[in-house]
């Protein structure tokens, strides 16, 4: 039998996506039209198909009512999906709706027709779809609100959602119908359809993977992502993350960010992290209330997970569209190093209605160097305290406890290096790239101190290590370019010991042509003393 419903009892089930139901704040009847387009679904996903099944029909619409009737190859199945969805205990459809189950729909409430779309959908199999129907959106669709040009007769439909072979929350959906326009819809933004102001539309709410956040990473205004950094320089971290124009949409909208920090990257506390928001990427920044998120976070920069730190929104649809950025600093410590060096990375994600988004990731290496002291006879193989200093920039660099770089003026403050006993090595660990001087500030006991070595170590992005010859040979560089590069650093207790190079004696020639000459200066300078 047909029904003859008040279109209020449609509309009540106009646009419904995952159950949202939508009530009629006013409707009245217009001269008779057509309505284009009949059927729409606004912020399009790519890829996505959506497939329009037709359960029930409209006819005679006027004077603010039309009549629903069941599609006969649908009725069991609406039948079955009603009777899961009344919560009726005696789970069963009255008895004056016993042919026409879809009016009985039509008095649902928000709750029961949400549940009814999820149940209608799970039919198996599905009775066949609108021919034509589908609406397959393409890449540059995305976004967009889409026409279903296949849909040519008002009715009511089930809305099937497919996705890289899955399926997601269904809609029901009624269609504009002719001779009834000028309605006000007043929408149930519990699952996303606030926005709609009139039948025949629904939002889609089987979003997309979200866009990654973008990360950056600096040093004081140095980029250094994919770059290099010291153990103990301070990194000014930023996260940018667009909350999604659909959670307007909503009652309340949950957004988080989640952002990890490897070991080795000390965060600030979350009470130093800085909220701000933004419209569009040339927009001005300013602050988000403290009210409208929590920072909360979890582990440190001793553990093997690093610290991971928890951004919430509860309800995010006040800033729907607009760019949240997150600012906050991470020091690099020794946690980060294996061996001469290490890593630091950091990196988030969003997640919203739509899931969780893939990553966006800052990373940072930290490198060193090594070279190993020999000496004559008994210590050829390895010399122990000899004292260098290391320069960078002009500068001495000065080691704390901990670990962390620093660079001193003065040489007094400097970071003195002793050649370890046994082995003669030297180690610097945690450094950025860059040229380092190495000096040698004392020899050990017995051993020249007029023939102390000066030498360039060189330390490229990439971590290779290249060592520069020095004027005496006594720096012999091994794999030198490489990662593993090393070099063994000679210390002699005379002159005769220094390397030979080239023809036999060139070296020792060119020192003894040198101090020679210091002497004939020095006897120049007592005679002419003398004359006086």
């Amino acid at each position: 039998m047909k029904m003859r419903k008040l279109f209020a009892g449609i509309a009540a089930a106009a646009t419904l996506l995952g159950g949202m139901a939508l009530g009629v704040a006013g409707a009245q009847a217009a001269d008779t039209q057509d309505a284009t387009p009949l059927l729409k679904v606004n912020n399009a996903q790519a890829d996505h198909t959506y497939t329009p099944y037709k359960f029930a029909t409209f006819a005679n619409a006027g004077n603010g009512s039309v009549e629903v009737d069941t599609v006969a190859v649908w009725k069991n199945a609406v039948t079955k999906a009603a009777d899961a969805a009344d919560n009726d205990t005696e789970n069963s459809v009255p008895a004056e709706f016993k042919d026409n189950p879809a009016a009985y729909v039509a008095t649902f409430t928000a709750e029961q027709l949400r549940k009814f779309a999820t149940e209608l959908a799970n039919t198996n199999p599905l009775p066949p779809a609108v021919t034509n129907g589908a609406l397959t959106v393409t890449a540059d669709q995305g976004g967009q609100s889409l026409s279903f040009s296949g849909v040519k007769e008002e009715g009511w439909y089930l809305v099937t959602d497919t996705y890289d072979g899955k399926t997601g929350t269904p809609a029901v959906v009624a269609t504009t119908v002719k001779g009834l326009t000028g309605l006000t819809i007043k929408a149930d933004t519990v699952t996303g359809q606030g926005g709609i102001e009139s039948v025949g539309e629904f939002n889609a709410k089987n979003e997309n993977p979200l866009t990654p956040p973008t990360k950056t990473a600096k040093v004081g205004t140095a980029d250094v992502n994919g770059k290099t950094v010291n153990v103990g320089d301070t990194v000014n971290f930023t996260v940018s993350a667009t909350v999604p124009a659909s959670a307007a949409n909503y009652d309340s909208y949950l957004f988080t960010i989640t952002d990890t920090a490897s070991k080795g990257l000390q965060v600030a506390q979350s009470t130093d992290f800085t909220v701000q928001k933004k419209a569009g990427q040339a927009g001005t920044l300013e602050t988000v209330g403290r009210a409208l998120y929590e920072v909360t976070q979890t582990g440190g920069a001793t553990q093997k997970d690093g610290t991971t730190t928890t951004i919430t929104f509860a309800d995010a649809k006040s800033l729907a569209g607009k760019t949240i950025v997150v600012s906050y600093t991470g020091t690099v410590t020794a946690d980060a190093l294996t061996d001469l060096g290490g890593s630091v990375s950091n990196s988030a994600t969003i997640t919203t209605n739509g899931g969780t988004s893939g990553e966006g990731k800052t990373e940072s290496k930290t490198y060193g160097f090594q070279f190993k002291k020999i000496g004559v006879d008994n210590d050829a193989n390895a010399l122990a305290g000899a004292q260098f200093v290391v320069k960078k920039d002009g500068k001495y660099l000065k080691q704390a406890k901990d670990g962390a770089w620093s660079l001193v003026e003065n040489q007094n403050e400097a970071t003195v290096f002793t050649s370890a006993d046994e082995t003669g090595l030297v180690q610097l660990k945690g450094l950025a790239a860059g040229t380092y001087t190495v000096e040698e500030t004392e020899a050990p006991t017995s051993y020249a101190q007029n023939f102390k070595v000066t030498f360039g170590v060189t330390i490229a992005q990439d971590g290779k290590v290249t060592f520069k010859q020095d004027a005496l040979k006594q720096v012999t560089p091994q794999n030198n370019g490489t990662e593993s590069a090393t070099a063994t650093v000679k210390n002699v207790k005379s002159i005769t010991q220094l390397p030979l190079t080239g023809a036999a004696g060139t070296t020792l020639f060119t020192v003894v042509a040198l101090l020679v000459a210091g002497a004939g200066v020095t006897v120049a300078v007592k005679s002419r003393q003398r004359m006086h």
